[in-house]
C-alpha cells in the first residue's frame, strides 16, 4: 500500500516550490473547462444566491440567456426565423437599458459590447441562420449542415484542446516534482516531440470508455478510478498507442482503487473552503495541490509496476522525468553545448557599462551597424543555450535524454530576431510607421461607421502619436519580458491601459475636451479605457514587437545610413511642427471631438422607426 499521508507531504512542497507554475496551470484548466469544473459552478451559484435579486431588478422582463437562445433555436427549427430576429433584437434592447452608460459593464457601445449582446441574446445565431437559410432555400439542408458544423467545431476543440490539456497539465506537474526549473517550452512536450494527434486519440478513447461505462449503475465509478493514469501515462510518453494506455491504466490501477478514492476524499476539507469561498481557495491552492498530489501518487504506482514487472510498464520508459540523471551522462549528451558558448565567446562584442546596459534592459543598440549584426546572432545563441545549459546541471527536465527526442532540435542558429536591440533610428521610423498606420485605422473605422471622413486625433497631420509611442513604449520598457510572452502580454495591458488612461486625463485638463469616450463600452474605466480597447492594444503589441519591429529594423539595416537619417530628420521636423501649432488650434469637429450618434437600424421595431421619421 502507498503511504497517502507521504504523498500529500511531497505534493505540499511541489506546490510551494513552483506555485506560480501550477496555480496558472490549474487555473488555464479550469478556464478552458478541462476539469475541475465545479470550481466555475460553485462560483456561480454563490453569486447567483447573493446577488440574485439586484440582478432580478436590473434585468427584470429580459430572462436568462439560455432561455433566449432556446426561444431563438425553436423559432429557426420551426422555420419562423423572423420571429428568431425579433426575440434577439428585442433582448439586445433591454440588454442596453440594463446597465447605465457609466457602468464598467456598459453594453451600449462598442465592438465588445456588440459581441457581448448579440452572442448573449441569440442574435448572432439568428443572423447566421436568415443567411444560409436564404442561401439554400431548404429548412431540412440547412439545419443538418448547422448541426454538422457546430458538432465538428465542438469535436475538434474538445478533442485537440482540452482534452489534451489533461496530459500538458500533469507534464507540467510532473517536471515540477523532480526540477528546480519548468520551462515554458516543456509544457508542449507532446508537441515538441510531434505526437499531438496520438495524445488526442488516447484520450478521447479513454473519455469513450469510460462514458459508456457510465451508463451502467456503478461501472463509471469503478472505471473513473481504471483509467485515472491515462493522462499521466500520455504525459510520460504519447506514443503509446490508445488501447494500449488503457489497458496499462487499468493493470496498474488493480488494487488501488479504493486507495485511490481515499485519496480524493482526503480532499474533502479543501472542497468545502473552495465553495464557501467563491472557488477562490480552489483556484490559489486546492486544485494545484491536488493534481500535485496525483502525480506523485502515479510517480508510486508506476514504480511499483516496475518493480511488479505489469505488463506494458515498459513502455512508461522516460526515466529522467521522475529522478535526474548522473552528471556525467548529462555532460556527455549536452557536450556541444560548451561549443556552442565558445563560438559565441568568439564572436562576442565588448560594449561599454552605458551600452551594455540600454542593449540588455531596453532593447536600444548605441554601437556600430557592424557591432549590432554580432551582437545580434551571439544574443540569439546566449538565450537558446540557456535553457539547455540548465538542462545539462540537472536544474531542468532534459529533454535530450527523452527516448522521443529528434537529435535536429540541439541545432542552435542564433536567429531569435525579436530579442536584437533597435537603433534610435530605427525607433524614430517605428514611432511614424505605427502613428500612420493608427491613423488610417482610426479613419477608416470612422468612415465604415458614421460614412464621412474625419482627419483623426488633436494633430493636423496624418499621424496618432499614441499609436507610435505606445510602441515604441512597448518595445523599449517592456524588453526585458520578451523572452516571456505571457508575462509580455500582461505587460502590454497595463502599460497600455496606464498610458492611454493618462493621456486622456491630461489632454482634457489642458484643453478642456475628450479626443476619445469610452463611456457605454463594455469593460470600461470612466469612459477613458475600455477592455475592447486594450485588446485590440494587446493583440496588436504583441504582433509588433515579435514580427513588425523586427522586420522595420531589418529593413533600415539595409538603407544608407545618409538616406535613414534624412528621412528621420524630416519626418521629426513635420512632426513637431504640428505639434506646436495644434497646442495653439487643436484639430476638433465632427468625428474628432463630436462623435456623432449611431443609430442602429436593424434593431429598431416598426413603431420606432415610423416614431423617427
Amino acid at each position: 500500500m502507498i503511504d497517502l499521508k507521504h504523498i500529500r507531504l511531497r505534493a505540499r512542497g511541489t506546490v510551494k516550490r513552483h506555485y506560480v507554475l501550477l496555480t496558472l496551470l490549474c487555473a488555464l484548466s479550469i478556464f478552458i473547462g478541462t476539469e475541475f469544473n465545479n470550481v466555475l459552478s460553485n462560483a456561480q451559484t454563490w453569486y447567483e444566491v447573493l446577488r440574485g435579486r439586484q440582478i432580478q431588478i436590473a434585468l427584470e422582463g429580459i430572462g436568462s440567456d439560455r432561455s433566449v437562445w432556446r426561444k431563438v433555436i425553436n423559432d429557426v427549427i420551426e422555420d419562423n426565423i423572423e420571429a428568431g430576429n425579433i426575440q434577439a433584437s428585442e433582448r439586445i434592447k433591454l440588454l442596453k437599458q440594463a446597465t447605465s452608460p457609466r457602468s464598467v459593464l456598459g453594453r451600449q457601445r462598442g465592438v465588445l459590447a456588440a459581441l457581448v449582446n448579440n452572442i448573449g441574446s441569440g442574435y448572432l445565431v439568428a443572423m447566421i441562420s436568415t443567411a444560409v437559410h436564404t442561401a439554400l432555400h431548404s429548412k431540412d439542408i440547412f439545419l443538418m449542415l448547422m448541426v454538422l458544423l457546430g458538432l465538428a467545431v465542438y469535436l475538434a476543440v474538445w478533442i485537440f484542446l482540452r482534452n489534451v490539456y489533461q496530459a500538458v497539465l500533469r507534464r507540467g506537474a510532473l517536471e515540477a516534482r523532480s526540477y528546480e526549473v519548468v520551462p515554458t517550452a516543456h509544457l508542449v512536450h507532446i508537441k515538441l516531440v510531434k505526437r499531438w494527434k496520438r495524445a488526442a486519440l488516447t484520450l478521447l478513447l479513454e473519455t469513450v470508455y469510460e462514458s459508456l461505462w457510465s451508463l451502467t449503475i456503478i461501472g463509471g465509478f469503478i472505471k473513473h478510478y481504471s483509467y485515472f493514469l491515462v493522462p499521466f501515462i500520455v504525459a510520460e510518453n504519447p506514443d503509446v498507442h490508445p488501447r494500449e494506455a488503457v489497458n496499462l491504466s487499468r493493470r496498474m490501477m488493480n488494487g488501488h482503487k479504493w486507495e485511490c478514492f481515499k485519496l480524493e476524499l482526503s480532499y474533502l476539507g479543501w472542497f468545502i473552503l473552495g465553495f464557501v469561498t467563491f472557488g477562490a481557495v480552489d483556484v490559489l491552492w486546492g486544485v494545484p495541490y491536488r493534481v500535485a498530489a496525483y502525480a506523485e501518487y502515479y510517480a508510486a504506482l508506476r514504480q511499483l509496476a516496475k518493480e511488479k514487472g505489469i505488463e506494458g510498464v515498459e513502455r512508461l520508459d522516460d526515466e529522467c522525468l521522475f529522478k535526474p540523471a548522473d552528471a556525467e551522462t548529462l555532460h556527455e549528451r549536452y557536450a556541444d553545448i560548451a561549443r556552442n558558448e565558445e563560438i559565441i565567446l568568439d564572436d562576442i562584442v565588448e560594449l561599454p557599462p552605458v551600452k551594455r546596459l540600454f542593449a540588455r534592459n531596453f532593447g536600444i543598440w548605441m554601437g556600430t551597424l557592424a557591432e549590432k549584426k554580432i551582437y545580434g546572432r551571439q544574443e540569439g545563441m546566449r538565450r537558446q543555450t540557456l535553457v539547455e545549459r540548465l538542462e545539462m546541471n540537472g536544474k531542468a527536465y532534459p529533454r535530450r535524454m527523452n527516448p522521443l527526442w529528434d537529435s535536429t532540435q540541439s541545432s542552435i542558429t542564433g536567429r531569435i530576431s525579436y530579442m536584437n536591440p533597435c537603433t534610435l533610428w530605427t525607433l524614430v521610423i517605428v514611432f511614424f510607421s505605427f502613428c500612420m498606420v493608427g491613423w488610417v485605422w482610426e479613419v477608416a473605422l470612422n468612415l465604415i461607421r458614421f460614412g464621412q471622413f474625419s482627419n483623426r486625433g488633436m494633430l493636423h497631420g496624418p499621424w496618432l502619436p499614441i499609436y507610435g509611442s505606445g510602441v515604441v513604449m512597448i518595445a523599449v520598457l517592456l524588453n526585458r519580458f520578451r523572452s516571456k510572452p505571457v508575462l509580455e502580454a500582461a505587460a502590454i495591458v497595463v502599460l497600455c491601459g496606464f498610458v492611454e488612461y493618462m493621456t486622456s486625463f491630461i489632454t482634457e485638463k489642458i484643453t478642456g475636451m475628450r479626443w476619445w469616450d469610452y463611456t457605454g463600452y463594455f469593460l470600461n474605466l470612466d469612459g477613458r479605457i475600455c477592455g475592447e480597447g486594450l485588446a485590440v492594444f494587446m493583440l496588436g503589441g504583441m504582433a509588433a514587437v515579435y514580427l513588425l519591429v523586427p522586420v522595420i529594423d531589418a529593413m533600415t539595416m539595409r538603407m544608407k545610413p545618409k538616406l535613414l537619417v534624412g528621412v528621420c530628420l524630416a519626418l521629426l521636423i513635420c512632426f513637431t511642427g504640428d505639434l506646436v501649432y495644434s497646442c495653439i488650434h487643436p484639430n476638433t469637429g465632427a468625428g474628432i471631438t463630436d462623435e456623432p450618434d449611431i443609430v442602429d437600424l436593424n434593431l429598431q421595431s416598426t413603431d420606432e422607426k415610423t416614431a423617427d421619421e
